[in-house]
Formats: structure tokens, C-alpha cells, sequence
């Protein structure tokens, strides 16, 4: 069973935060998150107001360093081809509605869009809400 887990951006500082995204007002858009952080010696339950605009699900995929990739997250892309400028793509995970599920982008083959897989092996490199340096 895939893990349900969210993360955006919080309104004070602009950090990452993961956790689950509810609504101030009953009906209106998810603008908070509650996080379970860790300290020493337990857990403490925090709440913190969100961009609603950056709140991006977990796909249930690990990259190659164990860090969790997100929906809008722009990961590179290994691909085992014998022609080295192929050997390597980028793209951006999205929600696809009419299939339900998680696809990525391709930087080499603009009209390709592909299902992401344990199998291969990613990495993160930036966030679509991030900004370029």
C-alpha cells in the first residue's frame, strides 16, 4: 500500500514542509498543513499555514538517494541507451486525470510522457515552485 503524504510550502518561510493539507474554512482550498515532527524524547503535532498553489502528493517512489519524489518534482532520469546524448533525461512529474497516474515529462522526447517505475532509477534536481538560481 502506498503512503499518503503531501508537502508545500510554508507562508512564514517559504521551507518545504511534509505532512497532510486541510482547509482552514470547511469547503474552501487546503491553505494549512499538520506535520508530525520529530524531537528527542517523542513526536510534536505542528500546524502550519501553506501556499496552496505549491501542495504537491507523494508518487510512492524513492530516488536514487532514498529521497521521496513528489508531484511536481523535476528529476533526471537515467536511461540505459546506447546513444549518450539519450543516456540521460529530465522531466516533471504530474498528475495525468485520464489515465490516474503519476507521469514524468521528457526534456529529449517533448511529446513523450512516461509512467514512472521502481525499476528505473531517478533524481531529484529541483521543484516546479522552486526558484532558478
Amino acid at each position: 500500500m502506498r503512503e499518503i503524504l503531501f508537502k508545500a510550502k510554508r507562508l512564514d518561510n517559504g521551507e518545504w514542509v511534509e505532512g497532510f493539507p486541510f482547509p482552514s474554512i470547511p469547503g474552501e482550498e487546503l491553505n494549512r498543513m499538520t506535520v508530525f515532527e520529530q524531537y528527542p524524547g517523542g513526536t510534536v503535532v505542528n500546524t502550519y499555514n501553506i501556499y496552496p498553489s505549491t501542495l504537491c502528493q507523494y508518487i510512492g517512489l524513492k530516488d536514487k538517494n532514498g529521497v521521496k519524489i513528489f508531484e511536481g518534482d523535476i528529476i533526471k532520469h537515467y536511461i540505459d541507451c546506447q546513444i549518450n546524448e539519450y543516456s540521460i533525461d529530465t522531466g516533471k512529474i504530474f498528475w495525468h486525470n485520464p489515465t490516474q497516474r503519476y507521469l514524468r515529462t521528457s526534456s529529449t522526447f517533448k511529446s513523450d510522457c512516461r509512467e514512472l517505475s521502481a525499476k528505473c532509477e531517478y533524481e531529484i534536481i529541483g521543484n516546479i515552485h522552486d526558484k532558478e538560481e
